[in-house]
């Protein structure tokens, strides 16, 4: 499986002369945790949420130039799949910009490509989908991970947010969402189900 069957085409990317908080708030509304920065078609650097908020807490007009990761981590298209996703849990990652040999952004690999590579490879009845669930202390991370395995054909992968622990994401293929749901209510926490970041 290669990066450039599944990676998103034409992914939504800002430009360094962007405001900050502009692109703050864009974030926040389409539910992206990063955005390619480019300049004249070339990948020049990766803004994610965590370098936003922590840039805006002390200054307010300032440039993605000025918050973003510069030689950010990158793939070719003709990459495996099993070395993008390696590259995507060993740094944590949400996904990775596939370049050319020019450093010309082609597309994104998500973590939800990756899913979708997987479904293929094993036959899935259904599309992954992502879960996000809101811990109490009723629940902890692994009580709400095997609560859903009970409830699912499978759960692909899991994490937990980097901004708040409280809150965790599950990828789950053909899950009982109204059981899983109850239960999770049972425990005083809540549960939704994530747009695909594509």
């Amino acid at each position: 499986m290669l990066v450039k069957d599944y990676m998103t085409l034409h992914p939504r990317t800002v430009t360094p002369k962007d405001r900050a908080q502009d692109i703050s708030e864009m974030m926040k509304a389409l539910n992206y945790r990063q955005f390619p920065v480019v300049e004249n078609g070339k990948l020049v650097g990766i803004v994610t949420e965590t370098d936003l908020m922590n840039a805006l807490s002390d200054k307010k007009d300032i440039k993605v130039k000025d918050v973003m990761a510069i030689d950010p981590f990158t793939i070719m298209e003709d990459a495996s799949i099993e070395s993008a996703s390696e590259i995507i849990r060993i740094k944590s990652f949400n996904s990775l910009p596939v370049v050319s040999e020019n450093n010309d952004l082609l597309g994104l690999l998500t973590v939800t490509d990756i899913l979708d590579a997987l479904r293929t490879t094993f036959s899935f009845k259904d599309k992954p989908i992502k879960l996000e669930v809101n811990l109490s202390d009723e629940l902890s991370h692994f009580d709400a991970l095997h609560l859903i395995q009970n409830n699912s054909e499978k759960v692909i992968s899991f994490s937990s947010s980097p901004m708040n622990r409280q809150v965790s994401y599950f990828w789950v293929v053909d899950c009982d969402l109204g059981r899983v749901d109850k239960v999770i209510r049972e425990h005083n926490c809540s549960m939704s189900v994530v747009q695909s970041e594509e």
